[in-house]
Parts: C-alpha cells; sequence; structure tokens
C-alpha cells in the first residue's frame, strides 16, 4: 500500500514542461508513480482539484545557518512551498570556528538565545542534524570565514603557509559536508582578498565536485568589472559558478542591464558554467556598515565601533562623506538617507521599521552623524533595507535564462527571537511572490517557467540529482499550490506574514503543512 497518494492535481513537474492532469503516488521517501486516474490504496489521500502539484522549490541563496538551530521548523520559507535551502552564502558561514571567527559568531548567537557549541564544519553539520529539520538543508563553506579563522579581520595578504592553511579548512569542510565555496568579496575581509587567493580555494572545492558562489567585489559602479573577476575565477578553477542575488544597484547603475546581460553570455559562451539567482524585490539588505569605506570596516565589530567613536575618525568619514560622496552612493546605493530602512538592531529595538532619517530626526542631528551613532552603539550589530534597485531591472533579469530564483533571506518566525526582528520580505514572500506577481497577474513568465527556475534548474546547479524534478524513483519533495490565490503577503512595513496559497507541502515524503498549518515534522536532511 502507498503512503501517500496526491488526487486529481495539476502536475507541473518542473522541467518547464506544460502542466498535466496526474495523481502522484508516494512510497516512503520516494515518488512511486505519476499517472492520472490512479486506482490504487493509500495510507492518506489529500485532494488536490484545483491544485498544482510542483517540485518542492530549492532556495539556492539563504542564511539560515544559525536561523535553523534557532528555530528548525523553517516557518517563512516552508509556508511557501521551500523545501531546500542552501545556507554558507556570501562568504559567510557557522564553521569553521577559530579565534576571531569564534568570537564573531558567539557574539552574533548570542543574540538570538544561542549558544555555540560546535567549531569545525562537520560538527556544524551534526548540530543542525540531530534535532532535524522542516526543510533539507545544503551547505557552503565561507571563504570570509575561513580567511578570517586564518588571517584575522584586518586588511593583509596571506603567506604561502597561509594559503596552505586555508586551502586545508576548505578541503576539511568539503569532506565533512559542505557542497562548495562561496565567497562575500563586497564584505571585508574577503574584500582584501586577490583573486589568485580566490582560485586556489575555488580549485580545492572544485577538486571535490564543489561549486562557487559569489556576492562579487560590486553590484553598482563596478558590477561589470566584478562579474568578468567571477567568470574568470570560474574559468581559472574550472569550477561551476553561481552569482547572488544579480542586481544593478543604485540608480546610476540601472543602465548597465544590457552590458551585464552581455557580460554573462559572453562567460557562458566562453565554457564557464555560469549562472545567477535573484529575488523579486527592488530593496536588498545588508549589514548598515556596509556604506562605509573599506578601512572603517575593518576589524571585528567591536574593533569598528571603537574606531568610529573616535573623534578623529568622525572627522575623517565626515570629509570623506563631502568630497567622495559619489563613492558613498555607490556603496549604498540609495538617493537619500530616507532610502535606509532598520531592519535588525538589538541594541536599539525601537527603531525598526525606522529609517536613518527618521533615527535622525528622534535623536535630534543629522543622519550621517546618527549612522555612525548607531554603528557604535551596536558594535555594529546593524541591519538594513536598502531601497537601490529598479523594477524595471528585476523583471528584465527574472526572465534570462541564466537566472533562477533566490531569496537572500532566511528561515523566520513570527514568535520567538527571530520575530523580533523586522526583516527584508523576502524571507516570507520571495516564491510565491514570483508565481503569483509576476506569473499569474503581469505575466512576466510562464508559469511552468516559473516553477522550472525554483526546482530543477537549481537542482542541477548544485548537484542535487534526485529533487527537483516530479518523477518515478525522485524524492518526495512536493509543493502544493493554488494558481489562483498564490501570493506574498509579507510586506517591508509588516514582514512576518505568511504567504498565501500553499496549502500541501511534502519533505522526503512526510507531510509537513497540512491545510496550511505546520504539523511540527521535522524530515529535512543536510544534503
Amino acid at each position: 500500500m502507498l503512503d501517500i497518494l496526491i488526487r486529481g492535481g495539476t502536475v507541473i513537474d518542473g522541467t518547464g514542461a506544460p502542466g498535466r492532469p496526474a495523481d502522484v503516488a508516494i512510497a516512503g521517501d520516494r515518488i512511486e508513480t505519476i499517472e492520472p486516474g490512479l486506482q490504487a490504496e493509500a495510507a492518506r489521500a489529500i485532494d488536490a482539484a484545483g491544485l498544482c502539484v510542483a517540485p518542492g522549490f530549492i532556495d539556492p541563496h539563504t542564511h539560515s545557518d544559525v536561523p535553523l538551530l534557532v528555530n528548525p521548523q523553517a516557518h517563512s520559507k516552508i509556508r511557501q512551498g521551500v523545501t531546500t535551502e542552501v545556507v554558507g552564502n556570501c562568504g559567510s558561514s557557522p564553521a569553521p570556528l577559530v579565534d576571531a571567527t569564534l568570537e564573531e559568531a558567539r557574539k552574533r548567537c548570542a543574540l538570538l538565545g544561542l549558544e555555540v557549541t560546535w567549531r569545525s564544519f562537520g560538527e556544524y553539520v551534526d548540530r543542525l542534524a540531530a534535532p532535524g529539520t522542516s526543510v533539507n538543508v545544503v551547505p557552503l563553506v565561507g571563504h570570509n570565514t575561513v580567511r578570517g579563522a586564518v588571517l584575522g579581520f584586518d586588511d593583509v595578504q596571506p603567506s604561502p603557509e597561509q594559503v596552505r592553511a586555508m586551502e586545508e579548512l576548505v578541503a576539511q569542510a568539503m569532506e565533512e559536508g559542505a557542497r562548495g565555496l562561496s565567497t562575500g568579496l563586497y564584505y571585508p575581509p574577503g574584500y582584501y582578498a586577490h583573486i589568485d587567493e580566490v582560485v586556489a580555494l575555488s580549485r580545492v572545492a572544485s577538486e571535490r565536485g564543489g561549486i562557487y558562489a559569489s556576492h562579487i567585489r560590486s553590484e553598482s559602479d563596478g558590477l561589470i568589472e566584478a562579474v568578468q573577476e567571477t567568470i574568470e575565477i570560474g574559468a581559472r578553477a574550472d569550477i561551476r559558478v553561481e552569482i547572488a542575488h544579480l542586481k544593478a544597484s543604485g540608480y546610476r547603475n540601472w543602465h548597465k542591464v544590457d552590458e551585464l546581460v552581455e557580460t554573462l553570455e559572453a562567460g557562458a559562451a566562453r565554457g564557464v558554467a555560469v549562472g545567477c539567482d535573484q529575488y523579486p524585490y527592488a530593496a536588498s539588505s545588508t549589514w548598515l556598515a556596509a556604506m562605509l569605506p573599506y578601512w572603517a570596516q575593518e576589524g571585528s565589530g567591536a574593533q569598528m565601533a571603537a574606531r568610529l567613536a573616535e573623534p578623529e575618525t568622525r572627522l575623517r568619514l565626515r570629509r570623506d562623506f563631502e568630497t567622495h560622496r559619489g563613492e558613498w552612493d555607490d556603496r549604498s546605493g540609495v538617493r537619500d538617507w530616507s532610502d535606509i530602512f532598520i531592519s535588525d538592531c538589538a541594541a536599539r529595538p525601537e527603531l525598526l521599521g525606522k529609517t536613518i532619517a527618521d533615527l535622525a530626526e528622534m535623536d535630534g542631528g543629522e543622519p550621517f552623524d546618527a549612522a555612525l551613532d548607531l554603528l557604535v552603539t551596536a558594535e555594529a550589530q546593524v541591519s538594513c533595507v536598502w531601497f537601490s534597485q529598479s523594477e524595471d531591472v528585476v523583471q528584465r533579469l527574472l526572465v534570462h535564462p541564466l537566472v533562477v530564483v533566490g531569496s537572500d533571506g532566511s528561515s523566520y518566525a513570527p514568535h520567538g527571537p527571530l520575530g523580533q526582528r523586522q526583516p527584508h520580505p523576502r524571507s516570507y514572500g520571495t516564491f510565491v511572490r514570483v508565481l503569483g506577481k509576476y506569473a499569474r497577474d503581469e505575466g512576466v513568465l510562464p508559469l511552468e517557467e516559473a516553477v522550472r527556475k525554483m526546482t530543477s534548474e537549481p537542482a542541477a546547479r548544485f548537484g542535487l540529482a534526485d529533487r527537483g524534478v516530479l518523477r518515478p524513483g525522485a524524492r518526495a519533495d512536493v509543493a502544493l499550490f493554488d494558481a489562483a490565490t498564490v501570493g506574498d503577503a509579507a510586506t517591508f512595513e509588516a514582514p512576518h506574514r505568511y504567504a498565501a496559497g500553499v496549502p500541501y507541502v511534502l519533505v522526503n515524503g512526510t507531510v509537513t503543512i497540512d491545510g496550511g498549518e505546520h504539523t511540527g515534522a521535522l524530515p529535512g536532511r543536510v544534503l
């Protein structure tokens, strides 16, 4: 007898093929049969009349490494049909932890009431797998974390011996479960690395069948050069490349979208396996400190805060801001302080949902000083949403064949420590927003193509051979959604709102969302 029989739905199998009426039979954690009108007994039957039956969505770019330890039920993701998350992105992974990286990890985890009990990558994987999660997890090892473990967070270049030490950490992480290397070359200390260092570590990942995923050096003025560098890394290291959260940031760079597309296509024509992911919003989210010149970002959060508190540093930054305003605009991408929205600040939680302009008015000062004062108070632990992108560019990139859907968000929940933040709504709405707003309402791309960009294509890039397509023998990760009602409810002002129109989600053959409610099941695996 079957375990589950999904009856009467429209199967959109993830390949891009047109949807077709069919039933889906599941035995254990695998799909057994997909045929119309199946006559079979099952322990559980799900009536899918009026629903689309698709592979579970794969989020190729997330920051759920620590949130999944806090809330393994992954509410914001599983409720929009996401069954697999790739973590360890933008050069930041929860391991390996040594000296400086251990201290920073302790500070960040303490904000969520979490104790760091692991050091190695393997120990982190074991810690994640022990209670289980509601989603499958694909971990990457972060270059910034590896560099910090060997060199600290300062602007220094490694000796040959230190390069070998970093290579050994990457090799160990790959052997202990990492599926590739990620970089955050926009952020210190990754920003300080030369291309040869990144190529050397990427080769280690390549030799073990891994992928190279990168938050590139610039998404604004230096966008084209940064994409070219990433393609060069892929060519020299002979490794598949995934460019994270593709965008043209800042109003002065929106016109570069044609050149951006041409550069990507030239890289693919060159023989580099290049791909990109993108979230469907015209706003980004990152640390407030990212607006500062790199010399001011050097070191740990505490060191950065101490530096910003010095009068001579404040004067130097003020002069730099006045004389090099274009460079500040380049890093932030916004037109003014009202476009920077505070999303996370444990030191001053009353500021959540306020802009830097609001902060200045509240504190009775100028926005520039208000922002720096906040970084000092919070020891640089301040996250913001930056309204720096163009909706036209978002849509242009969404339809490109090299681009898949990825949230750049985390698995949040409206309750507990994770509910005390005011995150970007992408964590709750990315996938259903593409299905509802862009596929159904605006017709930017066909529904079947939208599903392909969430399933089979990211699965192929990350080597998930038995996921991403509904077919006999594949793992039973399945998302059922109503094409007429699916959509995002989360907003920038009220981000902790669950997706609409996703009544059932199965992970490894276990019903995890049942009638729109979380069952509490934790069937996810570290892949």
